[in-house]
């Protein structure tokens, strides 16, 4: 009876697990057979009776046989089912649930949603009263805690170790999920609502959120406090002037809390929770000058010596940094700065910081005067060239200013040069002596702030998709796009076209948009002063793609009018780039508005003028659109041809951004295809290069096109975190086209 029972898909399955195991161990199929006849207590030929497609007589041999070359041969879910299925096993459902137990969806990397300046200290001085009152604050049921003290107590160094600690989870009781820094200090007063929304939405990486009206935008953001449980720190609070700004952080929406440092119990932040924040504890105050006596290579001295220096300063850890600068550089002894001190009349900053000032020769001063026009910190390089100090002059200028605490040095890693910021007091010092400095023009120092920048943006490359042109710009972002702001203001059309210029595709690639949109505008109004209408053609025509992306419709079509009215007026060789990128955008606002012959006349022409032109991206950039539009047209063939033959250019002229482009356009040609392997290999074969450049909009399509994979495959499971993956993206920057599409596969999986 038993060797009636015979099944041929059996015989077959069990054949092919055989024969792919003796691959795998390096074995013959003969030696696996004899090892599965011992394991089940049978002679070899009897597995090979049972390859023939005779079932096995109980279910204990079949149970033997699944688990073995489950374990052994990697095999997986589909082809147990089916293995059990053929050998009729009553057990099936069980014995799947045991060996293929169900594994959680492929979670999300984890991201660290937080934007917290880097330290200005070596090493924290623990404070565990004041530590405790901001924790306790924090669980309390009001929105904002408010952390008062006197310039320099250290507020703003206790504000971002506790929002390290939240973001590390270092306390139970203190765990937010991101944490979002905001300082007025570096521009007194220029902090409002609409500045610290549009941060909170950069930080939580939202920056569609940005390009929203006022109303809508507080309501996007506020949503996002809802559903992320965020610390928003604000830092030199009593600087602000917007009282509505003062007001929301007052109602901030739970979960998430609000940190705010400041010099004044501020009269609009009276419902906060109060932390008076006084000077640091005798033992506080001992660590922190044995970390700076080793620091500026002065001799240890006793606790006894040192208290009169803590009593005079009130234990403030600013005025105790300066105080022993002086100690090294007025070759007077500790005693000797102690009586200065005590004899001192007024402010205990304005007499230090004087004192500190007397020290300091002109480059130190031209190098601490040029600091305060930087927006946040600055590279050594650009500090040089703004006050005109080189060499061995500013080194020696650099150590005396950190010395004398009047300079902070940032460093995010040991790999990465030192920047240099100021303390809100010295920043306001510094300011105010740029009148009584009558070597150091205010105006000349800002004209070189200004062409440092240009010559940054020249020669960074930030108009390079390169990783190293991409690491060098990134600190130097902000001020950046500061000078590009600050030229517009001041009428030096030269320096903010180039700006605009040069600079405007590191924040399209990373995703920051609402700026990359100002650079365009910024480009082209300056170019229209400077009556350079090709120029202007330009920077429109970058502006009509990124807000039509953006589904800005209203915005785009008033670039677009300003870009026709140009064109009726000027002569443009159609074989340069301008042209190119002109005829490119008229062909995009076509392909948005599915005016898919259009598109393909402009762009069709397009290849042609550029196949004449010596730079070749504009013909691997115009490939890359045209094979879009031929598969939206249902000539798939014709689209992977094109775009094949671009992918060759794009790899000979290392044009690495057309690279990542064309083989997701290709993958997505092979989807079409039911090309399911080639697909897979041309999205691995780029993912790394997109993820490395942070290349928002390329990483949102890579999402996508591995749903559109899995769903072929019939992994419902992954193709749906797949395609949510790609509408988190696609929300993120605000693509709407791409968004419904995402949706729409999304719902097509469910």
């Amino acid at each position: 009876m038993a060797q009636s029972r015979r099944n041929e898909t059996f015989g077959r399955l069990l054949s092919g697990a055989i024969n792919s195991l003796a691959i795998y161990e390096g074995k013959t199929a003969p030696r696996v057979e004899e090892e599965l006849g011992v394991q089940l207590g049978v002679a070899g030929k009897t597995i090979q009776r049972y390859k023939a497609g005779y079932l096995p007589p109980d279910a204990e041999a079949i149970t033997l046989l699944a688990e073995t070359l489950m374990r052994r041969g990697y095999l997986g879910q589909a082809w147990l089912e089916r293995f059990l299925e053929s050998a009729r096993a009553p057990f099936a459902a069980q014995l799947v649930a045991r060996l293929c137990p169900p594994t959680p969806e492929r979670a999300r990397p984890p991201r660290i949603y937080a934007n917290l300046p880097a330290p200005t200290y070596m090493q924290f001085v623990p404070r565990p009263q004041a530590f405790a009152a901001v924790l306790e604050g924090l669980q309390q049921r009001t929105a904002a805690v408010l952390l008062v003290g006197l310039g320099g107590n250290g507020k703003t160094s206790l504000a971002r170790e506790v929002a390290a600690c939240a973001l590390q989870s270092l306390h139970p009781e203190l765990s937010f999920d991101a944490i979002v820094w905001i300082s007025d200090k570096d521009r007194p007063g220029t902090t409002n609502v609409s500045v610290v929304l549009d941060v909170v939405a950069h930080t939580l990486d939202y920056p569609a959120l940005t390009q929203l009206s006022p109303s809508e935008k507080q309501h996007e953001v506020e949503q996002l406090l809802r559903r992320q449980r965020t610390l928003l720190v604000v830092d030199n609070v009593e600087t602000i002037t917007d009282q509505a700004l003062l007001h929301w952080l007052l109602r901030l929406p739970e979960p998430s809390k609000a940190l705010l440092t400041s010099r004044e119990r501020h009269r609009a932040l009276w419902g906060s929770w109060l932390i008076e924040l006084r000077g640091l504890t005798d033992a506080e105050a001992q660590a922190l000058i044995v970390q700076r006596l080793r620091a500026l290579g002065l001799p240890t001295v006793s606790e006894a010596a040192l208290a009169p220096l803590v009593a005079v300063t009130g234990g403030n850890p600013k005025a105790l940094a300066v105080a022993l600068g002086l100690v090294k550089y007025t070759r007077r002894n500790l005693p000797q700065v102690i009586d200065d001190l005590h004899a001192a009349r007024g402010d205990l900053f304005e007499d230090l910081f004087r004192r500190a000032w007397d020290l300091l020769d002109r480059a130190a001063r031209h190098l601490l005067l040029s600091l305060s026009l930087f927006p946040d910190s600055a590279a050594a390089e650009a500090l040089a060239a703004t006050a005109e100090v080189t060499g061995y002059e500013l080194d020696r200028a650099l150590e005396r200013l950190v010395d004398l605490s009047l300079l902070d040095v940032q460093q995010v890693d040991v790999t990465l040069p030192p920047r240099y910021t100021l303390h809100s007091l010295v920043r306001a010092f510094a300011a105010a002596h740029f009148p009584v400095e009558p070597t150091f023009a205010q105006h000349a120092a800002r004209e070189r702030w200004l062409r440092w920048y240009v010559a940054f943006v020249e020669g960074a490359g930030a108009s390079r998709y390169d990783q190293e042109s991409f690491a060098r710009f990134a600190p130097e972002q902000e001020g950046t796009f500061a000078a590009a702001v600050w030229a517009h203001q001041h009428h030096y059309h030269t320096e903010a076209l180039t700006l605009a210029r040069k600079a405007n595709y590191f924040y399209y690639v990373r995703g920051m948009w609402d700026k990359n949109v100002i650079l365009n505008q910024i480009g082209a109004e300056a170019a229209r002063a400077m009556d350079d209408p090709r120029q202007e053609l330009l920077m429109l025509a970058y502006s009509v793609q990124r807000l039509m992306m953006q589904g800005r419709q209203a915005e785009a079509d008033a670039q677009m009018a300003l870009m026709e009215a140009r064109l009726a007026t000027t002569a443009l060789n159609d074989h340069d780039g301008v042209a190119h990128t002109v005829r490119h955008a008229l062909a995009f606002s076509a392909l948005m508005r599915d005016q898919l012959d259009v598109a393909q006349g402009i762009w069709e022409e397009n290849l042609e003028r550029s196949r004449q032109m010596e730079v070749p991206t504009y013909q691997i950039i115009t490939c890359l659109w045209l094979a879009l539009v031929y598969q939206w047209q249902g000539h798939p063939t014709q689209a992977y041809r094109i775009a094949e033959h671009a992918l060759g250019e794009a790899e000979q002229a290392g044009y690495t951004r057309g690279v990542v482009s064309l083989q997701l356009r290709l993958a997505a040609l092979d989807l079409d295809r039911q090309q399911l392997e080639g697909a897979e290999q041309r999205i691995q074969a780029v993912t790394a290069t997109a993820l490395a450049f942070d290349d928002r909009p390329n990483i949102g399509r890579i999402a996508y096109l591995i749903g559109q994979l899995a769903a072929l495959r019939q992994d419902y499971p992954t193709a749906r975190q797949s395609f949510a993956e790609a509408i988190d993206h696609y929300q993120r920057l605000g693509l709407v086209r791409e968004l419904a599409e995402a949706q729409q596969a999304l719902a097509a999986c469910h």
